[in-house]
């Protein structure tokens, strides 16, 4: 009856981490049951040092912690795993000079060196079942560690592409009304069309990349400048003011407008990994003050569409606080003073 257990138990964590490394590594939404869980449970820790440190600097370590928790994990569960299996039976595993049945930790040790396809040798499958087991650990050691490193290369390609995204969107204005004044050109704001246009499929990029590496959501910057999460939040509130308080002749034209809010919309939707639930978030009020004083010609808002756009603003808003940032800061500065001119600033 043992034995039994064992086998069984052996053989559903095998598959199971199987499924959930496959899952991860290769699924459009890639965050199995295992991988999923111990993204949240390490990011968490990280959250709640960065608010015990009050800085952000705790966070910068998260992505890289994440990616390789994720990978030991798979290791340790394989491993684990195929102990279980190999316990179920005392002839799986005997000593090559005595023939003696192997011991737990001599299980342990043969399952790991199998696994990684060392093959030492002082151990060996004791029937020709089980050699013929052993192969499969072998090879299926091979292929999901394999498969397991050459998930991080896109993740570490995606985050460099984002940070350069996060620069292009910071050179544009450090908040949503400076992005605006920055592209008034005395009459209307189509200096944003070629702004626009360069970004919308950046971001789309970056959405699905997002979508199917949820782990990109934390390798954060402590930096403004190098942090796409504020940045785009910034660009987004920017366009909400667009929508809402500039008339139509004066905004870019829809051609570019409504591409980059589609883009933006479902890079937003991509945070569904992230277990997100902005429902109980208060809709951020929405800053005109730099505007008015700059005497540009703005609309009384649509009550209604401002309503509308509260989902929308709260699941921002959640996003950026989520990734350790306040929402006041999608209008902080993304340079220091000392750097260049005010006027480059």
């Amino acid at each position: 009856m043992e034995a039994t257990i064992y086998l069984v138990l052996g053989i559903l964590i095998v598959l199971f981490t199987a499924v959930d490394l496959i899952y991860t590594t290769f699924a459009p939404r890639g965050a199995g049951l295992i991988s999923g869980p111990v993204t949240f449970i390490i990011w968490r820790i990280f959250y709640y040092a960065g608010k015990l440190f009050k800085g952000r600097a705790p966070l910068t370590g998260a992505g890289i912690v994440i990616v390789f928790s994720i990978l030991i994990t798979w290791v340790i569960l394989l491993w684990a795993g195929n102990v279980f299996i190999l316990s179920s039976d005392k002839e799986s595993v005997v000593d090559s000079t005595t023939m003696l049945p192997a011991d737990l930790m001599e299980r342990v040790y043969f399952t790991g060196y199998t696994l990684s396809t060392l093959g030492n040798g002082d151990f060996k499958a004791g029937t020709d079942g089980w050699r013929i087991f052993a192969a499969i650990i072998s090879f299926s050691g091979l292929m999901f560690i394999t498969i397991a490193i050459t998930y991080m290369v896109p993740v570490l390609s995606a985050v460099t592409k984002r940070r350069a995204l996060s620069i292009q969107i910071a050179s544009i204005g450090n908040s949503p009304q400076r992005i605006l004044l920055n592209n008034w050109n005395g009459e209307n704001f189509r200096k944003l069309e070629d702004q626009f246009q360069n970004l919308s499929q950046e971001i789309i990029h970056q959405g699905q990349m997002h979508l199917s590496y949820p782990v990109l959501h934390y390798f954060q910057h402590k930096d403004k400048e190098a942090s796409l999460l504020p940045n785009l939040a910034a660009l987004d509130e920017a366009i909400t003011i667009l929508l809402l308080y500039v008339p139509e002749h004066m905004r870019p034209q829809d051609q570019f407008l409504i591409p980059l809010r589609k883009a933006i919309t479902t890079f937003i939707q991509s945070l569904t990994s992230l277990f997100i639930n902005a429902d109980k978030i208060n809709v951020p009020a929405i800053q005109i003050d730099e505007l008015q004083e700059a005497r540009l010609p703005l609309l009384q808002p649509d009550i209604k569409k401002i309503e509308q756009l509260s989902k929308r603003r709260r699941s921002l808003k959640y996003m950026v606080e989520y990734n350790g940032w306040k929402w006041k800061e999608i209008s902080a500065p993304v340079l220091g003073d000392d750097m260049d001119l005010p006027s480059m600033l």
